[in-house]
């Protein structure tokens, strides 16, 4: 088979047309792909430490790990999002998306949306 201009279409045996399942953003490198660490329904013990559930590592489309993020709750209730970069080839960014609309990039408040 040979790719047509079409990504999800290759040419088969004879010219017919074949359609292949859509590539996904994981596929692209448009976004990394997250691997968790630890699989749900894993009890916690020696080999499987409390610290280590709910984190997830977040792999780019030649394997590196960018970054690793997890969210834990706080004494106070409020929630905490952990990024913790991995990976010295990329800078990292973050952004916040609230409910109100508002985004904020790196700690700091983004107007443009104004």
């Amino acid at each position: 088979m040979t790719q047509s201009r079409n990504e999800n279409e290759t040419t088969g045996h004879g010219g017919s047309t074949l359609s292949l399942p859509p590539v996904s953003p994981y596929d692209t490198g448009e976004r990394c792909e997250p691997k968790p660490w630890i699989p749900y329904g894993t009890p916690v013990n020696g080999a499987y430490p409390a610290e280590d559930f709910g984190k997830v590592d977040f792999d780019d489309d030649e394997g590196h790990i960018i970054c690793v993020v997890y969210v834990e709750r706080t004494a106070d209730g409020q929630h905490t999002v952990h990024i913790d970069p991995q990976y010295s080839g990329d800078e990292i960014s973050a952004v916040l998306h609230l409910p109100s609309g508002e985004v904020h990039l790196n700690g700091t408040e983004d107007h443009s949306q104004e």
